[in-house]
């Protein structure tokens, strides 16, 4: 039987990057994303990739794409949870179904779909999982609260999941990174005036974040290379959080 990697929000800058090196090194993978035209024009040309269109924002997705994914490709041997937004607002200013939405895709959806892979993993074979995080979680972000809640949410999950996953034989543990350049964090960069920027950059030590810098970083935790790594959570933020 196949063995495949599952990547979620395969159609934004970081979830693009490591699907792509996954499938470069010709491994079977199921990308997934809200937009099936977007994951055809990124995704088309390789063999080896499964395009499953899902709205991580219905919590019945979990089931679904877990259930698709082994169905099309057998066990899945690793799964990156990409999927995501950010919502910046004051904490005057949060609202409901914003919070819940943030929530959502943050948070219970990778629950619920490291649960489903679970249940078809036996201690005989191996799975590694990584789930994002970011600095927000750790830092007084201001606008961020809610979305460095729902950050702060799949932190707290990391170690009793790790406790539980290791009886089968799965890895799990969270990367925290800073402000990394992609299609998320572009929209508010560019409403920074020139000052702004410019704190911003002095933040970062050795520079902002680019999305081939997490994806070496899930790559090799996905790999047999860490096989002695569970339950961690790794901050990659070019030194933000030393300054």
């Amino acid at each position: 039987m196949n063995e495949c990697y599952l990547v979620t929000g395969a159609g934004g800058g970081m979830g693009h990057e490591i699907a792509k090196q996954l499938l470069d090194k010709d491994n079977f993978v199921v990308v997934s994303d809200l937009y099936e035209d977007v994951l055809k024009s990124m995704y088309s040309e390789y063999e080896r990739c499964v395009i499953i269109p899902q709205n991580l924002m219905d919590v019945n997705s979990a089931k679904e794409i877990v259930s698709a994914a082994t169905k099309r490709c057998g066990k899945i041997k690793g799964f990156v949870h990409c999927a995501g937004f950010d919502k910046m607002a004051a904490i005057t200013q949060n609202k409901y179904d914003d919070i819940i939405g943030l929530m959502t895709i943050h948070a219970i959806i990778p629950i619920l779909i490291c649960g489903q892979i679970a249940k078809k993993i036996n201690h005989a074979d191996s799975c590694s999982i990584v789930l994002i995080s970011s600095v927000s979680a750790h830092e007084g972000a201001a606008g961020h609260t809610a979305y460095a809640a729902a950050k702060g949410a799949i932190e707290g999950f990391l170690k009793p999941a790790a406790a539980e996953l290791a009886d089968k034989g799965i890895r799990i543990n969270v990367i925290a990174p800073g402000v990394v350049q992609t299609n998320m964090s572009k929209g508010w960069i560019e409403k920074l005036d020139d000052n702004q920027r410019k704190r911003l950059n002095a933040q970062y030590p050795f520079g902002l974040g680019k999305p081939e810098y997490i994806r070496d970083l899930i790559d090799f935790l996905l790999s047999d290379k860490s096989k002695w790594i569970t339950g961690q959570t790794i901050i990659i933020d070019g030194g933000r959080l030393c300054k």
